[in-house]
């Protein structure tokens, strides 16, 4: 191979989407038009049901139809830790030390462009992390107050911003970051932080992460999600995942001080602007700040609690 060709490994996990991972291969696939020919795209998937047909019927059909080079591969230890963390480890081994290493989700779309915009931005800014936006693609016509309330609109910030963390939903990160035994995603999170706190850790032991404006990604939202009661939900549970990642990362007394203020805070302040509230989508956002306030002050004084979701559907 060019000794000046750079491998790119973009990692998928997936489980039970067969139409959303055939969509996302297809984008990813289309990514290679904009990108150097020095560049080599390797996609790896992980289904979390060793059992299902259907992933490996996906890759190879949009194989046959693209040439997209995929590496596909089953983990059945349920959990989307424990996925990422072996699509993580096949990425470390096939790209080196020079690479990159991708993430998107099985229920996004990349724009065009979303892989170069990645890597210009990793070689404007250096070294570290790079993350987008991830815009809404409504399976329904949502109510208006989801529309009224901008509920799913996605993060608006410059080019270049400093972020504390990142998803795996849209993410691209130095190859060299990942060590043999360095971090992983931690198994005993719960799935809507368990790869904030991978981030986190990250960009705390030096690794800059920096927002991508022009780096978009399309996530599919399905009816259920159009709904005041998963909303607040989802603001609970992710609430409680903050007081763990915190006491990991700063010490158990600093984040019940600070998870105990913080969420005292939006539980009062949620609950004015709830009584105050004239339209539905401020009512409903005033629910998930309490909501969010009441994850926090579960997360600090419940630990049983921490790092378990609200509802199985969270």
């Amino acid at each position: 191979m060019d000794p000046e060709t750079r491998t790119i490994a973009c990692c998928i996990s997936t489980l039970h989407r067969a139409d959303g991972l055939a969509a996302t291969l297809a984008s990813v696939a289309a990514q290679r038009a904009s990108l150097p020919a020095t560049t080599r795209l390797i996609v790896i998937v992980v289904s979390n049901d060793p059992a299902d047909p259907r992933p490996a019927e996906i890759v190879a059909e949009v194989c046959a139809q693209t040439g997209l080079e995929v590496i596909l591969d089953a983990e059945p230890r349920r959990g989307v830790a424990f996925p990422r963390n072996r699509a993580l480890e096949i990425a470390r081994r096939s790209v080196g030390a020079g690479g990159a290493i991708v993430f998107i989700d099985d229920d996004e779309i990349a724009t065009d462009g979303w892989l170069a915009a990645l890597l210009a931005a990793r070689e404007r800014f250096g070294p570290g992390i790079v993350t987008g936006p991830v815009d809404p693609s409504f399976q329904r016509p949502p109510p208006e107050w989801v529309i009224e309330g901008r509920f799913f609109d996605a993060t608006l910030l410059p080019t270049g911003t400093r972020r504390p963390w990142a998803f795996t939903n849209n993410v691209l990160l130095d190859a060299s970051l990942i060590e043999e035994e360095g971090p992983r995603f931690r198994t005993d999170f719960v799935r809507n932080c368990e790869d904030r706190h991978f981030f986190q850790r990250l960009a705390r032991a030096g690794a800059p992460i920096r927002w991508v404006a022009e780096a978009r990604v399309v996530e599919s939202i399905p009816p259920d999600r159009m709904s005041a009661e998963w909303l607040v939900r989802r603001q609970r549970s992710v609430g409680r995942c903050v007081a763990p990642i915190e006491r990991d990362l700063r010490g158990t007394a600093w984040s019940m001080m600070i998870c105990t203020a913080k969420g005292t805070v939006w539980v009062v302040f949620g609950s004015i602007r709830h009584m105050l509230a004239r339209r539905t989508s401020a009512a409903i956002r005033a629910r998930m700040q309490c909501a969010w306030g009441l994850g926090l002050l579960e997360g600090a004084w419940r630990p049983s609690l921490a790092r378990r979701p609200v509802s199985v559907h969270d």
